[in-house]
């Protein structure tokens, strides 16, 4: 047993000594399982990462909550044309009115939603992306969103249209510091905003949860007059009303938008409706056929370096062949010469493996600090890569290493 645990040893050092002789040529080997690996890591990190940060959005909404909107990634997905979708009717302050008349919608809030504004205060400037929305006063029961402290958006303040603001805790944290921001005023879009209350922290994983908080709420009257035609289409939050089911909820709410909308039975729905599950089950599809892709693409230069590897060991094999045929003459055993070569295949697949996982965390958090996109990396994302890239090197090493196991210890010392 002592001799063998020697021996494998040896054979190890002496596979390490060949690729530390060879840097250049090792390094070129590797180039395309480095390149591949590096992908499925980068990619992998930033897909999982953004799905936990979803997930965690998206379970934050509460089983009880839909969302009604003209039309939604749902619509875009299943293959319905741009310009059936256009040719949807609004959503209106109207229709929230009337699905807030149901027996079984607890509360109804219209949010209007820009991500290209940003808030500034005294020198201090909110980070990117700032969601500011505007919503209705019903908004804060309708959503999981609560107040730290200060107020709600109020009816008065939507009638009157007023200049006030509720923060998220990121976008005062920002602004503000450790100060009291109650009262204080800040611009967005060059117009000025009071702010009258602060959001709890909302409890979302990944390394992206602060964004979950980056919002500002204006309500939606001044919304539509901050932005005039460019407001857009607003969506609906819908709560169901205690003790009510969901589906049942939904079912009365695609009701009444049916009969508001004047579509016979017929017709197919003119508008969307989401819910928790909903939205669940096509993040699902869309994180899942997303990394299918990436590991396809990144499959084709794993097969790259897994090539370069076994035309770089014939290459290691003819040159050594006088070096196989001493070994063979002394003692060694085919299985011997066999296990060198593979171990130094394995050897170069896996160093090239590392390299690609050092790269790919590299860039994943490079992105995260420069844009905030979030990451996620287990320790299995560094294990996996570099077992796997082992693995090609073995895989395509076989053919080399019998080759050179195979060798006539005659032929192969008259070999110059």
């Amino acid at each position: 047993m002592a001799i063998r645990r020697v021996l494998a040893a040896e054979i190890l050092g002496m596979a390490w000594e060949s690729l530390r002789t060879h840097k250049m040529r090792s390094a070129l080997t590797v180039l395309g399982i480095v390149i591949g690996i590096t992908t499925v890591v980068g990619v992998t990190s930033l897909i999982r990462g953004f799905d936990s940060t979803i997930t965690g959005r998206i379970q934050g909404m509460g089983p009880d909550t839909a969302f009604v909107a003209r039309f939604t990634i749902q619509s875009l997905t299943s293959g319905t044309a741009f310009r059936e979708l256009f040719a949807r009717p609004d959503i209106t302050p109207a229709d929230a009115r009337a699905l807030g008349d149901l027996l079984t919608v607890k509360k109804v809030s219209v949010i209007y939603q820009d991500q290209r504004s940003s808030a500034w205060y005294q020198g201090h400037r909110t980070a990117s992306p700032l969601t500011l929305q505007g919503v209705a006063p019903e908004f804060l029961e309708a959503s999981d969103i609560e107040i730290e402290y200060g107020r709600m958006l109020s009816a008065v303040d939507e009638r009157e249209r007023a200049d006030v603001a509720l923060l998220g805790a990121t976008p005062a944290r920002a602004l503000f510091g450790n100060n009291q921001p109650i009262g204080r005023r800040f611009r967005i879009r060059g117009r000025e905003y009071r702010v009258i209350g602060v959001t709890k922290k909302r409890a979302i994983s990944g390394l992206l949860g602060s964004a979950a908080d980056n919002f500002i709420l204006v309500p939606s009257s001044n919304f539509r007059k901050l932005f005039g035609p460019r407001a857009g289409d607003p969506t609906m939050i819908v709560r169901a009303a205690d003790g009510v089911e969901t589906e049942t909820m939904v079912d009365d709410v695609e009701a009444l938008m049916r009969i508001r909308h004047g579509l016979r039975a017929d017709q197919i729905n003119d508008f969307d409706i989401l819910t928790q599950e909903a939205i669940m089950d096509l993040w699902r599809q869309i994180s899942t056929a997303f990394f299918l892709v990436m590991v396809a693409l990144s499959s084709v230069a794993l097969m790259v370096g897994g090539v370069g590897v076994m035309a770089i060991m014939l290459v290691s094999v003819t040159e050594r062949t006088r070096e196989i045929g001493i070994r063979k003459a002394i003692g060694a055993r085919n299985g011997d010469i066999l296990y060198q070569f593979l171990a130094e295949s394995a050897a170069l697949a896996a160093a090239g493996g590392a390299i690609g996982v050092a790269i790919g965390s590299a860039i994943g958090y490079a992105i995260y600090w420069v844009t905030g996109f979030p990451v996620s990396l287990p320790w299995w994302s560094f294990a996996i890569p570099v077992a796997f890239s082992s693995i090609i090197g073995i895989f395509f090493g076989i053919y080399p290493a019998s080759r050179a196991a195979r060798l006539d210890p005659v032929d192969a010392l008259r070999y110059e």
